[in-house]
């Protein structure tokens, strides 16, 4: 097969748009090259997978290794770094990921999440009752979406509660709402890792002595050092913590700008599981930049006609491999619509480094949304989402605030 040229050009992000709409021009970019190659805002460049064949195939290819925040494509044009650490699955490939990864599988898995429950609902009728006691308008992110994920992954590691404040201090500052935008604070995400750090070590020396069934007291007692349980749990607290705050709070904000929607989630709630698949399928569509998921490339190596070289990198955006004809013929999969019939869509990614945690996302998510809902049922936006100021660089993608009144 013969080997194409290409020339890299400026990823079309769209920053300032429309945000009920992706920022990629998602047809343009599937419609044209199978895998373009495109210079992202922090001037590194990548080859973009446009179709689920492609996405499922070079996600399994072992000589693309899986690397985040050491220098790869990202949206922002002030790149987000962590400095390289043991433990960080992320950054783990072959028998060290599996063997790290296998450590805490069970702790994530449907039937482990199904014994978090009980905690979930806890942790989000206490944030409810806070929000109530605030009174009406509100910043929800701030007061709700954004601590319920850190206190739960505070809890699964094992935390002394003594020591949350701080952890959800430091878990906020690590992905900072302003995480790689121009007046960010480098050092200050720095320190918060640092804090975290030393949180974990502390309580992996508590957990030497007095062990529980928390993970940190099962990495402890599988032989892990202390910098390959920082790198884990710092692992599990960006993946699970940012995230899962955004997700919720965008999803809210999208079924209230659809009225119709809203009244169906709320009347359907033996619908809410197929209703959240669906609002995080529409939160990943429109806030892909084509960054999420970096392969570095390890060996020159031909793949269908095109030539990657040893150090390019190969982003895999689960935006464009989701409307893939293959995956579904549904026609309407640009625009959110909860009470569409499931489909296999690949937003948790796909084979030996899918999302660990997407059935606890799942299980938060099916709890934060409703909840709010239920315990707030006239609740509406202070300002329309195109007026309000957004999060576009560093960790995510997200309005600064999300302001509520009732």
């Amino acid at each position: 097969m013969a080997v194409q040229e290409h020339v890299a050009r400026e990823i079309p992000i769209t920053y300032g748009g429309d945000r009920l709409k992706p920022r990629l021009p998602l047809d343009r970019i599937i419609e044209g090259e199978r895998i373009p190659s495109y210079k992202f805002p922090n001037g590194v460049t990548g080859w973009v997978t446009t179709t689920s064949d492609d996405f499922k195939v070079l996600l399994g290819d072992s000589r693309l290794h899986a690397k985040r925040f050491v220098g790869e494509p990202q949206a922002g044009s002030i790149p987000v770094e962590v400095p390289e650490m043991p433990g960080f699955i992320p950054g783990l490939n072959g028998p060290e990921h599996l063997r790290i990864r296998r450590l805490v599988a069970g702790d994530f898995s449907v039937k482990g999440v199904a014994t978090r429950r009980e905690q979930v609902e806890a942790t989000v009728a206490k944030y409810l009752d806070q929000v109530e006691q605030h009174g009406s308008p509100i910043d929800l992110y701030t007061h709700y979406n954004l601590p319920i994920p850190s206190e739960v992954i505070a809890g699964m590691l094992g935390v002394p509660q003594s020591e949350h404040h701080e952890f959800q201090h430091a878990a906020a500052a690590t992905i900072g709402a302003g995480a790689g935008t121009p007046d960010a604070d480098a050092e200050e995400a720095a320190r918060a890792v640092g804090s975290l750090h030393r949180i974990v070590a502390d309580t992996a020396e508590l957990r030497r002595k007095h062990p529980e069934g928390d993970i940190i007291s099962k990495l402890v007692n599988a032989g892990l050092s202390v910098p390959e349980i920082c790198g884990v749990c710092t692992n599990l607290l960006l993946a699970g913590h940012e995230t899962t705050a955004t997700s919720s709070a965008l999803s809210i904000a999208f079924l209230l700008t659809r009225t119709e929607q809203l009244q169906s989630f709320v009347a359907h709630p033996e619908h809410h599981q197929q209703a959240i698949e669906e609002l995080v399928r529409f939160v990943f569509l429109v806030s892909d930049s084509a960054a999420g998921i970096p392969r570095l490339v390890t060996e020159d190596m031909e793949y269908e006609g095109y030539h990657f070289k040893q150090g390019d990198w190969v982003m895999l955006p689960v935006s464009t491999a989701n409307l893939d004809p293959k995956l579904s013929t549904q026609i309407d999969l640009r625009e959110l619509n909860i009470d569409r019939a499931p489909y296999p869509h690949l937003t948790f990614g796909f084979g030996a480094h899918t999302c660990l945690g997407q059935h606890l996302a799942r299980l938060e998510l099916g709890i934060i949304i409703p909840c709010f809902f239920q315990r707030f049922p006239t609740a509406e936006l202070v300002t329309p989402l195109n007026e309000m100021p957004w999060i576009e660089e560093g960790f995510g993608y997200r309005m600064d605030k999300l302001m509520v009144r009732w």
